[in-house]
Order: structure tokens, then sequence, then C-alpha cells
């Protein structure tokens, strides 16, 4: 048989068994559909049973139904319990859906295309041995669920809970929500997809997925693979309570990115993707808690075949309150080789920020020696392209390399290495030494093992140094050369410095400055140790204050122990420089000693300066020399030496900036000077005892003019000698001329530490004029001797001035007049009070008068605040001064005349405000008139001043307010009108605006010997007018009314509007000077009058109004011849003198009248009288004509009608001679008689003294008198 025929048999046989199995196949998938499947729910108990002999477990099935996937079969399983071994229900499954796979026929068991659960709810428990319950169902070693489930095709769950409880932690339950897990499985590998949700407190979702290759749960080591998780926005710190973590998380909220790559079993790699904010952990135990604000990047782990690598990608991070790390790439890897020695090590980093990472170092896991240096050096800045290579032990590496850029790199000092920040370059290094190459701007370097002034900075820092180890704690650190400048200096160093460990090191250097400026001298000083102590080191940081250079060299060789070498064998310390713009301050209180050019010399422990010239207080110094013989001499002395030509103006401006003023107690603060002089110093200053500076200085001048006080003129020509030390001050005959006249100095330092000057001279008063330029100085010539005393003790300077002033005349009036012969003691004392605030100034003048002022210090000026003035003072008391602010002004005066010194108060400067007078003067003559024993006391306020006034003349209280033009009160007992004091003078007319407002009551007037009574008058300021509101007068026998104005003008105009009322005529007249003319009777006088002038002095040319009398039963008496001319024209007695007619009987013996009326006109003088009428018993009268005041004439025309049986007597009506008006009319026409009396009609004219009396003829007709009313 060939190979053709049995291939053909092959053949059709495999057809056949194909086809057999075809519709053995067939059939089963027909009886499924159409028989079994359709009639499944008969088979539930079988189907239950079978599942219960496979979870081991008593299974309940509530309903089953059959159906079709595609062309597998799908059995639904609804309400399924699974019981344990007690019968408690274990799991409740409400939705089992179960595809069937058609190689099950093959497996001979049953496996699931699919395996759908939904709604699970499964709890799973770990108790306290470890041991694993799912669904009350222990999980066993042997693994036949799990392996059960690896074997499914797919296995899916949707919507489950799963509740954890750990036993074995003890903590709480934890559920997970929204659990859906997907697993698919083809043999060993196996892909596996879950998310949940845990409770809100915990984060948002978790998702898990992975790729693995394993057989059986139960051989993990040979399992392999890769799992990703990725945890939505989660608190790990919660976490804790169900998971371990590597390090002790407290905090941290964000989200986490894991992958994990498995390799038997095994984790060999792990990446993950960071994105957290505010963690707080701990790495370890023994370190610091770690505090970061945010974290992200990604951090990935690998095992290496012999070794670690740890790398990171984008990481950054924000220090918790701290610096923020720029995103970096960093490698780490460690190979730890067959022992230590074999260890080896690789770092490298693009970016590493310094700063977080030092706040962050006791809380990261680094050697114990890196954690100390950072703490130590406190580092900032950045490395850029950081490689590090060790062998050996990380703590104590056999042999390493490490090279790095570096930017704004700064670190503290740390042991021989400088601090230093703001640098940049880069550093190679090795275990043997290293080098720095450095290009920086705006960088600083600190050394303080030798600057203790703190950082130096620098604008520009260029140069390489290199360092090497030196044993074990050695190091030597060299620069070929180093370029550097700032603000201060720029120039070049080179040298080398070598540090063994202990001492402050050993230096050998070179460096030359270009430039070098002094002011911040104390930034480039050694310790104070290295130069003889603090106060040394002290006063050079404070005393060198300035200066230029332009060549400057340093030489610093040897141990720095030995500095200052005072040994030359043990060393070198040289400063050399030539400086210009010098300014030295050598000491607290004195000037500055500037613009010095010479040369800066430090040798060794000596520092010295020559200088060529200088400035002090804008004198030119010379030859200035000041050093320090040993900067290391514990009690080392300052000396200073110099001379100076200058303006006397700057010496006293050096001695007030200086503590020769405090040693001279401020005695030259006053004064100023023109000319120039010469001046020698000397100063020794203890520079730890500068309180015990010793002083010794010269100052001559020559022909100055020296202004002692701004009060007092200049001395003139001034010259001599002016020495001083430490505790004294001399002033040596220096002369000159003040006042006039020749003047010497002398003086100088007491033994109670006063200073004590006395000038003495002679003053001519023409040459006082810059210390008394007042009008009064005309009045007195002549020339004194004078002594001055200045006294300076305790700041305060006592002036006293004394002269007898003979030869002095005066011409002012008394008791200030003088004869050049007399003697008139002057003393003046000035006594300031402590601080200067107050002073206190006494005068006194002979027995004449005292003063005592007393002032206080307001802004630069020192003004009066208390004073008392005392005239005649009594011998040996003391001034008594006001309680308040004020002057006090008391005393007696024998006499006083005003009117001589008016004038001379008027035309100079305005009185002091006087608060307070108390004054007696026996005879004061004022405006012409004396005034005797008045006695005064007076005082002022802020609203004008009052007195009470007594004297023979008046008593009384008087109040003046100064506003609104002034007003004056006066409520007086009694008035008389003075006398007019001998050699009186009239006085010049006032004007109505010199006169204030008006208030003033009289309650007993008397006006030249006449008592009028009570007299009131008010007035008032009304512009340029002065408006009498009311003038009355009251007396028992008339009262007269009336008011007015007084008008301003060229000439000014009175008038006065007045009423006149009598009850008893004769009285009244009586009581004005006119007694024994009238008896009895009723007047009453009206009128309205105006004039030119003041209303107390009629001007008749001008006077002008209306007159009205009424008179009624009164009685003229007999009149002696010249008693009242209108006296004797009115009553008629004259008339039979003058003509032969015989009416003795009725006016001669006194006319009795009953009634009298008339009226009159004025104008210009000339009164007109039109309507006289007159009516008694024995005649009736009637008048009329013109009467001309001013010239006293008439031209009358009167009628006399007797009267059989008639009185013989007529009464008149005067008017009120108290009145300046009635009373001037009174007297006017009163002073003629109307002559000769006369029958019928008469003609009367003529003037007063001689009238011409007429007879015109007889006219029979009756007189009509009005009635009075």
């Amino acid at each position: 048989m060939n190979l053709n025929s049995i291939m053909k048999r092959v053949g059709r046989a495999l057809e056949f068994l194909a086809w057999t199995v075809f519709f053995a196949f067939a059939g089963l998938v027909l009886a499924l559909r159409f028989w079994l499947l359709p009639d499944i729910e008969r088979y539930r108990d079988d189907i239950a049973a079978a599942v219960t002999r496979t979870v081991g477990k008593p299974v309940k099935i509530g309903r089953i139904e059959a159906g079709w996937l595609g062309l597998n079969p799908r059995i639904s399983l609804s309400d399924v319990r699974i019981y344990d071994p007690e019968g408690r229900e274990a799991l409740a499954l409400p939705s089992v859906e179960n595809v069937l796979s058609w190689s099950s026929v093959l497996r001979g068991e049953p496996r699931l295309h699919s395996l759908v659960i939904e709604g699970l709810r499964l709890q799973v428990r770990r108790d306290s041995e470890g041991a694993l319950y799912v669904a009350g169902r222990k999980l066993g070693a042997d693994g036949g669920f799990t392996d059960w489930a690896l074997a499914q095709d797919e296995i899916v769950v949707r919507d489950a809970q799963i509740e954890w409880h750990d036993e074995k932690r003890g903590g709480p339950p934890l559920v997970l929500s929204g659990v859906n897990l997907r697993m698919r499985n083809s043999g060993s590998e196996h892909a596996i997809g879950l998310t949940a949700r845990p409770p809100a407190e915990l984060g948002s979702s978790v998702d898990l997925r992975g790729l693995l290759r394993g057989r059986s749960i139960t051989d993990l080591a040979a399992w392999s693979g890769k799992v990703y998780t990725e945890l939505g926005y989660t608190d790990l710190a919660v976490w804790h309570a169900w998971v371990d973590y590597p390090w002790d998380i407290k905090q941290g909220q964000g989200a986490l990115r894991l992958w994990l790559g498995l390799e038997k079993g095994e984790v060999k790699q792990a990446t993950a993707d960071l994105a957290l904010a505010n963690v707080s952990a701990s790495l370890r135990k023994d370190l610091a808690e770690l505090h970061l604000a945010s974290v992200q990047g990604r951090l990935k782990g690998r095992v290496l075949r012999d070794g670690y690598e740890l790398t990171g990608r984008g990481l950054a991070l924000q220090v918790q309150n701290g610096p923020a790390a720029a995103p970096t790439d960093f490698q780490l890897t460690w190979k730890p080789g067959a022992d230590a020695a074999q260890a080896r090590g690789l770092l490298s980093a693009s970016l590493i920020d310094l700063e977080p990472l030092a706040h962050l170092g006791a809380s990261l896991p680094l050697l114990d020696p890196a954690r100390k240096v950072l703490a130590t050096v406190a580092p900032h800045g950045r490395l850029v392209d950081t490689k590090l290579e060790w062998s050996g032990p990380p703590e104590a590496p056999r042999r390493f390399s490490a090279r790095a850029s570096f930017a704004d790199l700064a670190i503290a000092p740390w042991e021989a290495v400088p601090g230093f920040a703001g640098v940049r370059g880069s550093v190679e290094a090795n275990e043997l030494g290293g080098r720095v190459q450095i290009a920086s701007q705006k960088g600083e370097l600190r050394i303080p093992q030798i600057f203790p002034a703190g950082p130096i900075a620098f604008d520009v820092l260029n140069g390489a140094v290199d360092w090497e180890r030196q044993g074990e704690r050695g190091v030597t650190v060299r620069s070929q050369s180093l370029n550097f400048a700032n603000e201060d200096l720029s120039g070049n160093l080179h040298g080398s410095y070598a540090y063994s460990g202990e001492g402050p090191g050993t230096v050998d250097l070179w460096a030359q400055l270009n430039r070098a400026e002094a002011r911040n001298i104390g930034k480039y000083l050694p310790h104070a140790a290295m130069m003889g102590g603090q106060k040394t080191r002290d006063w050079l940081v404070r005393g060198i204050l300035g200066a230029h250079s332009s060549d400057a060299r340093l030489r610093l060789r040897g141990d720095l122990r030995d500095f200052p070498f005072k040994d030359p064998l043990r060393g070198q310390f040289s400063v050399t420089a030539r400086i210009e713009k010098g300014v030295l301050d050598i000491a607290p209180g004195w000037p500055r000693i500037e613009d010095i050019a010479g040369e800066l010399v430090f040798d060794r422990e000596r520092m010295h300066i020559a200088g060529r010239n200088g400035m002090i207080q804008g004198v030119a110094l010379s030859n200035v020399r000041a050093g320090i013989a040993d900067l290391d001499d514990p009690h080392p002395q300052l000396t200073v030496n110099g001379q100076a030509d200058g303006a006397t103006a700057d010496f006293l401006r050096y001695i007030a900036s200086s503590p020769v003023r405090g040693m001279s107690g401020g005695f030259t603060d006053p004064m100023s000077a023109t000319g120039r002089g010469r001046l020698q110093l000397k100063l020794v200053l203890p520079l730890k005892e500068l309180e015990k500076t010793r002083v010794a200085g010269e100052y001559e001048i020559f022909a100055n003019n020296i202004v002692v006080s701004e009060e007092l003129p200049p001395i003139e020509r001034a010259s001599g000698k002016v020495s001083f030390t430490e505790s004294t001050l001399a002033v040596q005959d220096v002369r000159g001329r003040l006042f006039g006249g020749a003047i010497s100095l002398s003086g100088g330092s007491r033994a109670d530490k006063s200073i004590e000057v006395q000038a003495k001279g002679d003053a001519t008063v023409a040459g006082t004029r810059a210390l008394f330029d007042h009008p009064w100085r005309t009045y007195v010539s002549g020339s004194a001797p004078y002594v001055a005393t200045v006294n300076v003790s305790e700041g305060r300077t006592r002036v006293t001035f004394e002269s007898s002033l003979r030869g002095v005349s005066s011409t002012l009036p008394e008791p200030l007049a003088k004869e050049a012969s007399d003697a008139l003691p002057l003393r003046v004392q000035l006594l300031p009070a402590e601080g200067g605030a107050r002073d206190r100034i006494s005068v006194s003048l002979g027995r004449l008068l005292a003063a005592e002022i007393l002032r206080r210090r307001q802004g630069e000026a020192m003004v009066v605040q208390r004073a008392a003035v005392s005239f005649t003072p009594a011998a040996g008391r003391p001034l008594r001064l006001p309680e308040r602010p004020g002057t006090f002004v008391y005393g007696s005066l024998a006499g006083l005349n005003l009117d001589n010194w008016l004038p001379l108060l008027s035309g100079g400067e305005a009185a002091p405000d006087v608060t307070v007078f108390d004054v007696r003067i026996g005879r004061l003559d004022v405006y012409g008139k004396r005034l005797n024993d008045l006695s005064l006391r007076a005082g002022a306020d802020a609203a004008g001043w009052s007195a009470t006034v007594n004297a023979q003349e008046l008593a009384g209280d008087v109040s003046y307010r100064p506003d609104r033009g002034g007003r004056l009160v006066a409520r007086l007992t009694h008035f008389r009108t003075p006398d007019d004091y001998p050699g009186a003078k009239p006085r010049d007319s006032a004007q109505p605006n010199d006169l204030p407002s008006m208030d003033a009551i009289v309650e007993r007037f008397n006006w030249r010997g006449k008592e009028l009574g009570r007299v009131e008058i008010a007035a008032q300021r009304a512009g340029e007018d002065w408006r009498v509101e009311k003038v009355a007068i009251t007396n028992p026998d008339a009262t007269v009314t009336g008011s007015g104005l007084w008008r301003g003008g060229t000439p000014s105009r009175s008038k006065l509007d007045f009423e006149l009322q009598s009850s008893d005529a004769g009285e009244f007249l009586g009581r004005v000077g006119y007694r024994g003319l009238v008896k009895g009777g009723k007047a009453r006088m009206q009128g309205s009058l105006a004039w030119n002038g003041e209303p107390s002095a009629l001007d008749y040319p001008s006077l002008s109004g209306e007159l009205q009398l009424q008179a009624e039963n009164g009685q003229f008496l007999e009149i002696e011849p010249g008693l009242g001319k209108l006296i004797s024209l009115m009553s008629l007695q004259s008339l039979p003198r003058r003509i032969s007619l015989d009416f003795n009987d009725v006016f001669s013996k006194g006319f009795e009248f009953e009634r009298i009326a008339s009226s009159g006109h004025v104008d210009k003088g000339v009164m007109t009288v039109k309507d006289f009428r007159m009516r008694g018993a024995g005649a009736q009268v009637e008048m009329s004509g013109e009467v001309d005041l001013a010239r006293e004439t008439q031209n009358l025309r009167v009628r006399v009608v007797p009267s059989l049986g008639d009185s013989a007597s007529t009464v008149i009506a005067l008017v009120n001679p108290l009145l300046a008006i009635p009373a001037a009319i009174a007297q006017k026409i009163l002073k003629d008689p109307l002559g000769h009396i006369f029958a019928f009609d008469y003609g009367v004219t003529g003037s007063w003294a001689d009238p011409k009396v007429e007879k015109l003829g007889i006219e029979a007709r009756p007189v009509d008198v009005p009635s009075s009313q």
C-alpha cells in the first residue's frame, strides 16, 4: 500500500470524524437549546448542589434562567445566598450571570466564558492572627477558589460594596463603594482593572490596573508583570489606618500615581508621580519632622544588578513657611560592593536649590556630617550641573571628586572656610584639595576669624583660589591673583593663608590698592585682640571718618596670634597710604580735623598720621601730627599736635563745638569776633579713659573787634592772649576800646571751678548808643568810670555792672535830673537760674528807685514774666514781686510833674504793661492841674485797667477798657476842680476821637468852689464824633438834664440840648455863686445851642440856637453895685441911677414878680429877644432887642408900665452855671447892668460896662405876660 492510498484513507477517516463531531455537537446544541435550557428551572436544585460543591458552602438559588449569548449558553441566577457552616447567611448575590465556555467540553469541567456579578455586598476580614475571611470563608493556603477564578475567561463585578475589617491592626471598618472589577484570563496571562470609591474623607477615587503573569496564587514568587495605581484627591494620613507606609506620614493631601514592575514576585522598579500639598512626615524616628507646602514631580527607583538607582524628573517642592525649590532632574546611584571599602556612589543633578535643602537638612536621611555642615553654613544659591562621585562609605569616602557651577552662592563661615554671598563661578574638588574659580559681581565675603565687623561687600571679585588639605583639620588657601573692587577700595591681592585647626592661622599676604576710601575703615580692621584692645579698635573706627588714597599698600606676614608683630622676627604688618581729604575725629565733643593731606602709616604696633595741612572749623592747620605709639598697649594714648592761623570767629566756633566750652562754662557762647589770631594746641587722649584727656592751648588775638554779647557794642582793637587747659582758662590783659573809652579785661578760673573776668573802663554817653539808643539819651551827656564782672559757674553766667555815674549830667525831668558832679550810684545785676530757662535782673539807682525783673526763655529770646519797681525803696528790704505775671510799681514820691514827662513818654517807646500800681505822690502835676496827697491803687488785665484813687481833689473808682475805641467808667464819691499848678501851660485843643466812651457818676461835684450836687454823664464814640447821650445835675434846688454831640472836623462843632428846672431859683443862684440876688421863685429854662470847638469852651462868635425862660413868684433883692450886671438890668434897679425918675419904691428895693416869660434866638453870638414879659405888683415890663454876647454890647427897647400897689421887685431865672453853655451865657449876661431905670419907653445901647439909656417917650398900653407852663 502506497503512501497516497494511506493518506486518502486517513483523510476519509478524518472527514468522517469531523462530520461525526459536528453532528454530535449540533445535537448537543440542539438538545441544550430546545430541551435542557428551556426547562432549566427543573434543575435549580441540582445546579445549587453543584455550586455548593464548588464553593464548599451551602448555596441557595432563588431563581434560575437560561439563554444564549451568541453560541454560548447563558445561565442567570438571581437571589443567590451562601451560608457559613453555622447556617448564617454569609453572602447575598442579587444577580449572577454565567456564560459557559465550550472549552468545558474539552476540559471535562465547567469553564466560564464570563462571570458577571452585580450588586455584590462583600465583607472581607483579617483576624488577629492574620487569617483572611471572605464572606465568612477562610481562605486556605491551597488557593482553590482564587486559582479557579484565574482559570475563567472573564470575571466582571459591577457596583459592588466591599467592607474591610482588620482586627489585627485594630483599625475602623473601611467601606469601598461603587467597586467595579474586570479580570480577563488567558492561561498564565492576566489583565485586571479595578475602580472604587472610598469614603469622602479618604479621597475621591481609586484606580488599579495590572498585567500579570502567573499560574497560581500559591506561587507568588513566580509572578511577574506591571501594576498601576492611581489615587485621585486623597488624604494620605487618613489611609494610614489601613495602609503601612515606609514613613510616618502625619499629613498630606493630593493625587498619586504609582507604577510597579514585578519580577518573580519582587518589586524591581517603581515610579511615582506626585502632586501633594501640606505634607508632614517623619522619614526616620531620629529626624525632625518634614513639612512641605507642596511637592510634585516624578520619582523612579530601580534595583540594579549590583546596586540601586533613584532618579527624579521635574521634582519641585515648597518648604512650609520657607523657600521653594525649582524643578530639577537628578540621579543617585549606590553600589554597595562586596564590602564598605568597595562601595561606590554617584550623584548628579541639573539644579540644586541650596536654601530649601538647608531648611530640610534636619528632616532628610542624610549623613550626620552633611547634616551638620548644612546647619552650620546655611547655604543659599543654586548649584548647576552638579556631579559627585565617591568610593568607600559615604560618611568617610576614601576618594571623591566633585564639580559644579554655582550662582548667587552664599554660605556662612565654617571653621577655616570663609563665608561669602552672591558668588558666581565653578568649583572642582577631591579628597586632596580643589579650586574655586570666581567671577562675581555684587558679592560678599565673611572672614570672622579676622574681620569681626561683618561681611565685606564687593562689586567685583575675580580670580581663582586653590586649597589643599593639610592633615586631618588643616587647610592651606592660596591665590595667585584676586582682583576686587567695591565702594571703599579696589586693587589686587595675592598670598596664602594656612589653618592648622587651632588658633587664628598664619598668613602671607601682599595687597596693593589703587583706590581706597577710609570712611568705612571699621569693616577692614581685624579683631580688637589683634590691636591692643577694644577701645583702640573703637577709636580707629570712630576717629578715622574719611580719607582718600590712590596709593595704598599692605604687607601682612606671620602667625596672626602674634599680630601686630612687635618682634620683627615673628612677622610683619605695615600699611602705608598717601591720603588726601582726610577727616579725623579725635574724641567725642572735639571738632573734627578735616581736609587732611599727608600720610597714614600703620607700622606693626604704631599708628601715625603726618598731615602737611588740614582744616578745623574753617581754620587752616599746619604741621598736624596724630598718633598712637603702641596699639597693643593696654592703656593706649592718642597724641595730637597742631597749630592754626585764622579768623578769631573760627576759633570761637572751635571752642563752642569742643570740650573747651564745658571747661569754660560756656563763657564764649555769646561772643563773636572779626580779626585774626593764632592757636597752639596739644591733646593727649587716653583712649580707654577719654574723660582724663589733657589739653594745653593758647590763642593770641591781634587787634580784633570782639562782640561779648548781642546787647553790647563790640570791643574794638582788642589784643591779648587766652590760654586754657583741660581744667583752667586764663584771660591775660586783653585791652581794647568799648563805649567810647579804654577797657581792660583780665581773669580766669577760680578755686571754686568758676570763671570770673573783670572789665574796667570809662564809658561815654555817646559811646552807649548801641546799648541805649533811646530818645531820652539826648538829655544825658558826659562820661563815667565803671566796673563789670562776669562770673561763669555751673553753666550760669552772672553779670554785675557798677558805676557812680559821676561825670554824667541829665536834663531829664525830676527825679532823674542830675548834675555831672553829683554821684548817683547805678548797680545792675544779671543772675540766671539753673538751666538757662530763667534769669533775674536787679537794678538800683541811688536811693531813688530799685527794680527787679524775672525773665523766662521763649524761643531764642528772654521775655519779662514778673517785675517790680519801687520808688524811694527802704534800705535792706527785698522788693515785692507780683504773684502773677506782670509788673508791680509801688513806693512813694514827694512830687511828680507828669506834664514834663508826657512829651518824653508819648514820643518814645511804648511803656511795658503795668499790672499793679500802689503809689503815693505828695504832689502830682498833670494836664496843668495839681492833685495833692494822691494815693493810687491800679490793676490791669487782658480787658483793660481799673484803679482806686484817693486825693484831696477826688476819690473813687475808675476803670478803662480799650476795645472799640475805649470806654471810661468812673464812680466818684467827690470831685473838686483841681487848681492850676505854678507855671502850668494851656493845653492844646482836643478832638472828639481823642475821647473814649464815658459812663461817669460823681456824687458830690464841686465846680470851682460851687457845690453842684450829683452829676451824671454818659457818652459814646460814634465814628469821628463824640455823642453825649445823657448829662444830668441833681441837687435840692434844681435839676438839669440834657444831651449833646461833639462832631469832628476842622473846626469841630459842639451841640447841646438842655432843660433846667428849679424849685427855688434864689437858692440855686446862691449854689452857683450868686447868692443874695433872688429870693424864692420857680424857674424853668430850655435851650438848644451849637458852637465851634469843644463842649467845655464856648465860642461866642459861632454860637447859635434857641433859648426859652419861664419864672414865677420870686423877688429880686437889693443888689450891691457890681454884683451881677444883668441881674441889675433885669431887676431895673440901676435905672434910677441913669435917669431922674423916682422908681425907688418900685425897683430899687427889689422887684417882686409874679411871672417872667421870654425866648431868645442866638445867631453867631448875637441873641435876639422879642417877647420878654415880666409882671409884678409894682409894674409890668416888656423888653426887646439884641445882645451881642461876643462884644458885650446891647441894643434894647424897654417899656415899663408902673402898677400902683405892686411890689417893687422883679425875679428872673438864671441858667445853670455848672453846664458849660448855660453857665457861660449866664456869666456873660450877668456882667452888665441895664442902666438907669426909666419910665415908659427907653432905649438901651452901648457896652455892658457903660450902657447908654435914652428916654423914648410915653406910650400907655398894658403889658401882657404869658402864664408860665
